[in-house]
């Protein structure tokens, strides 16, 4: 029997004049916040800044005008490539793969637009998506939007990605996304 239902329990032995106090310190003592406060690991709290933060830009920059269905399909295609054997393992290493030594896999890393100004607007709602997306990653994959995309490009390119094993999976706002081809 766990230790804080045997306690529960003992409580209800008390009587009903005793009983709503003892529960109520049983409940409490039980409860997580009660339990020894952790240290916060600066590292730690540092790294997930620099991934929100990472993630916030590749969204804003890439997708920030297509609105929350054109960041989600970006953000869907950062995670993936984090999850697949061959990319980089953290979102800021994804979003910023080859910058600026070899070419950039996401434009704005390269191209001069991260010094721009910024809508403030835009920029909160992505900060707040990356957020929530970051809090639950496994929803926004489930949800396949961009049917298992690693890659992406504007409508106003058009890179020979079906030469290099890629086919066309769907277009989002103004992005045309692409997975390895079957």
């Amino acid at each position: 029997m766990p230790a804080t239902f045997r306690n529960a329990v003992s409580a209800v032995h008390i009587g009903m004049r005793g009983f709503a106090p003892a529960l109520a310190l049983v409940l409490l003592l039980a409860s997580p916040a009660a339990a020894a406060p952790k240290k916060p690991d600066p590292a730690a709290e540092a790294r997930a800044y620099a991934e929100r933060k990472c993630l916030t830009e590749g969204m804003y920059f890439e997708a920030g005008g297509e609105g929350e269905a054109g960041m989600k399909a970006v953000a869907e295609v950062v995670i993936r490539r984090m999850l697949t054997p061959g990319y980089p393992k953290t979102i800021c290493k994804v979003v910023y793969n080859g910058a600026p030594a070899y070419g950039c896999q996401f434009s704005f890393a390269c191209d001069g637009a991260r010094v721009r100004p910024r809508s403030k607007a835009i920029w909160k709602a992505a900060w707040k998506l990356a957020g929530a997306i970051l809090d639950d990653p496994e929803t926004l994959m489930a949800a396949d939007t961009t049917q298992g995309a690693l890659r992406f490009h504007t409508i106003d390119v058009d890179p020979d990605w079906e030469a290099e094993g890629f086919q066309e999976t769907v277009t989002i706002g103004r992005h045309i996304f692409f997975k390895p081809a079957d």
